[in-house]
């Protein structure tokens, strides 16, 4: 495909997007909420691979614990989350650091403060759940000019900017992935509080922990640069209230505590960041991204 066409292509998908974000921008919400509902009904059943994905993402995590029908119903309305979540993202224009508070209520926001006393930053451990987008922008307002997000930059440089517009409307800042490490350091020597969403496969090169189960592997990134840093861990998540207001909690600061073994340091500080996941999965289980391949990687025998 010639690079004209890709960007022809490329600028389409963007003029696409950003009108329907505009258009998103005027509805009332609750239609928008009913727009989102639709959008993830209609992904449910269009879209085979990623909800066979999530049905055997179901059926590791919680078995014969839960009826066959029961996981059929938390997967779909997974995708309703999913759906709403990306209408929420597009009418984030609508959010200031004042109406903001309207939409969303935030328990433990002493809890980041405290951890950022010491100086050192503070590394949050950040999963895909509820409207974890909105995270970025909660951030931004709880610590102006404090806070920054790992991001993966996609390919669409126009979408890109978009959306990066978007998370960084409030505030922080992002990080591409390719910069992290330096900028990372950077930020926390800066006393800043710096996000990982860490909850998806890290591949073969993450650190392998019990997670709903079963060995998963998982960003090994938050628990290094805790141990190296001396910087706190914050876990945090966004959970969707019925009234589609939304409620973000952010935990006591872990301060890593290093023995003479990284690996040992490593997965025992991620297995409890995975372990308060664990706990909010179990309470709200249609809230977690389960169309993720999450255990597409294993340990080899």
């Amino acid at each position: 495909m010639s690079t004209a066409r890709v960007r022809w292509k490329d600028r389409c998908v963007y003029r696409i997007v950003s009108i329907f974000g505009w258009w998103c921008c005027r509805l009332p919400k609750r239609w928008a909420m009913q727009l989102g509902k639709g959008i993830g009904i209609l992904f449910y059943y269009l879209v085979k691979k990623r909800r066979d994905i999530a049905l055997d993402n179901l059926k590791i995590a919680f078995g014969s614990y839960l009826t066959t029908s029961k996981r059929t119903e938390i997967c779909k309305a997974s995708f309703i989350n999913v759906g709403k979540t990306c209408i929420e993202f597009l009418r984030f224009p609508k959010l200031n650091a004042e109406n903001i508070w309207n939409e969303v209520s935030v328990d433990g926001a002493e809890n980041l403060r405290a951890a950022l006393v010491g100086g050192k930053g503070a590394i949050v451990f950040l999963p895909h759940f509820g409207n974890w987008e909105l995270l970025s922008l909660v951030y931004g307002a709880l610590i102006p000019n404090r806070a920054k997000a790992i991001a993966f930059p996609i390919k669409n440089t126009l979408l890109n900017t978009y959306i990066w517009q978007h998370r960084e409307q409030m505030s922080l800042k992002l990080i591409p992935r390719k910069r992290a490490i330096r900028e990372t350091l950077g930020a926390l020597k800066n006393n800043q509080a710096v996000g990982f969403f860490a909850d998806q496969n890290a591949g073969p090169e993450g650190v392998f922990v019990d997670f709903l189960g079963k060995p998963a592997s998982a960003a090994r990134g938050p628990a290094v640069l805790a141990r190296k840093t001396g910087a706190p861990l914050l876990f945090s998540l966004s959970v969707r209230q019925p009234d589609d207001r939304h409620r973000v909690y952010i935990s006591s600061p872990i301060h890593v505590k290093a023995s003479d073994n990284l690996e040992q340091d490593v997965e025992i500080y991620t297995t409890q960041m995975l372990a308060q996941l664990e706990t909010y999965i179990h309470k709200y289980p249609e809230q977690w991204l389960w169309l993720h391949n999450r255990w597409k990687t294993q340990l080899s025998r």
